[in-house]
């Protein structure tokens, strides 16, 4: 019973609020958005440096195959597109909740390939994916709130941060000219093993002309993107282009 009466006392103060007269000024604004967007996603993958050799027996390391460590990072092109919902309130703050997909590649070099023969992957894998662009599926769900600075009847300016929650799905590999000739799990990426979840924090700026959304955005990864000993960052730039309903 003394557990409910806190829940009460928040639904009796919500209650009250939401039966108290407003005027037609204080009633929320609701935006849908339609967009897609390209960018950029840096990863950042921090290898222990090491020189790797065929065997793991300190006593019988068996043949030098290279050496691996420090911070590699390399950018490629990402691109989606997204439905988002955006409120404003009269004080001018805003929130928006958004789902969407969305993709971003990453080749399968040299250093990751003699990692992932240093941890004991099968060479046969590692042969295979040799070289080859990696195409990862994602599903993102970013909840933003910020602040309009600026607006008149065909012009407004928003600026905001946020978290973005992102699920990847699925990876894929052209190879002899299949678009989807593999097909894995992230975690099936040998050597690298990406995390099915990375949660980033976003920072951003909108603006709007007439019914046209332009979204600017940098998002910064919180937690790994592989489920490895090293550490690997991830920095995403994306531009939104959107339709207001």
């Amino acid at each position: 019973m003394k557990k409910l009466i806190p829940v009460l006392a928040l639904l009796t103060v919500c209650t009250a609020v939401s039966l108290t007269p407003s005027s037609a000024s204080a009633v929320p604004k609701l935006d849908i958005k339609v967009a897609v967007g390209v960018g950029s996603t840096t990863i950042v993958p921090r290898f222990p440096t090491a020189d790797l050799y065929e065997g793991n027996d300190p006593a019988n390391p068996g043949e030098y195959i290279g050496t691996v460590g420090g911070s590699n990072p390399a950018t490629f092109p990402n691109w989606g597109m997204q439905l988002a919902a955006r409120v404003t309130f009269d004080n001018k703050v805003f929130t928006e909740l958004a789902a969407g997909f969305s993709r971003f590649y990453f080749n399968y070099g040299p250093q990751l390939q003699t990692f992932a023969l240093w941890l004991g992957e099968d060479p046969a894998e590692v042969d295979r994916l040799a070289g080859q662009r990696i195409r990862m599926n994602q599903m993102e769900i970013p909840l933003t709130a910020g602040y309009r600075p600026y607006a008149n009847p065909y012009f407004k300016i928003f600026v905001y941060g946020g978290l973005v929650n992102t699920f990847n799905i699925r990876g894929f590999v052209e190879l002899d000219g299949r678009r989807k000739a593999l097909k894995f799990r992230p975690r099936d990426v040998p050597g690298y093993k990406i995390a099915p979840y990375l949660a980033g924090a976003r920072v951003g700026a909108q603006f709007d002309l007439g019914p046209l959304n332009f979204d600017f955005n940098y998002t910064i990864g919180i937690n790994s993107l592989t489920k490895t000993e090293f550490r690997t960052n991830t920095h995403v730039f994306k531009f939104f282009l959107g339709w207001l309903f």
